[in-house]
């Protein structure tokens, strides 16, 4: 019996101990494979904007335009609805990073799909988008939720802040194809935007 005793305390024993083992184990496993990602993440050093191209659904908007400031850090966006836009919006983006200079050819990065009216009834948020919104309506006359009237709007001074741009984003060339469309009616679209964007982080 005392044998017996002693052999089924020693294997709980040795049970704990293996079960202590594989967690410490395990645990290094995840600090060693999440290190180098850590190290890796930077922070957004520059964006500059090189060339915006604008298009807009002449049933929707009477004039839709950007400009880019002298030293490119910063766009100006002019829209103009001429009729009530009363069912959602929604924004269409993919972003891709240029592989050559030689070529203008881009890889995906990624892309998002999403209602704006959504987003904008949120108010604050820690989402991407949430930033992106934010920093543009804190320069605009932008209604800050739907419907949206028909009117002229303005977006002005539009920089990148370090919260935009997500830490996985390597230095180099890009390009943003955008639009704005109308899920309710049938897809159409309301604007199309291309931006081509340079980016060095630190």
């Amino acid at each position: 019996m005392g044998e017996r005793t002693q052999y089924h305390t020693t294997s709980r024993v040795n049970g704990a101990d293996a079960m202590q083992i594989r967690r410490a184990i395990l645990f290094g496993f995840i600090i060693f494979s999440t290190w180098p990602r850590h190290e890796g993440h930077k922070s957004l050093n520059s964006l500059l904007f090189r060339k915006i191209v604008t298009g807009f659904n002449t049933k929707y908007i009477s004039l839709y335009e950007s400009e880019i400031s002298q030293d490119h850090s910063m766009v100006n966006f002019t829209l103009n609805f001429s009729r009530n836009i009363t069912v959602d919006l929604w924004l269409r983006a993919a972003i891709g990073q240029q592989v050559s200079k030689r070529e203008d050819t881009y890889r995906d990065v990624f892309s998002y799909n999403v209602n704006l009216c959504q987003v904008m009834g949120r108010g604050k948020g820690n989402s991407l988008i949430n930033y992106w919104m934010n920093n543009v309506l804190r320069q605009s006359n932008m209604p800050r939720s739907c419907p949206i009237p028909e009117g002229n709007y303005y977006m002005r001074n539009i920089r990148s802040e370090k919260e935009t741009i997500p830490r996985f984003i390597r230095s180099g060339s890009f390009r943003i194809d955008s639009n704005l469309y109308l899920r309710q009616w049938n897809n159409d679209n309301l604007t199309n935007t291309v931006f081509y964007i340079d980016i060095k982080m630190k």
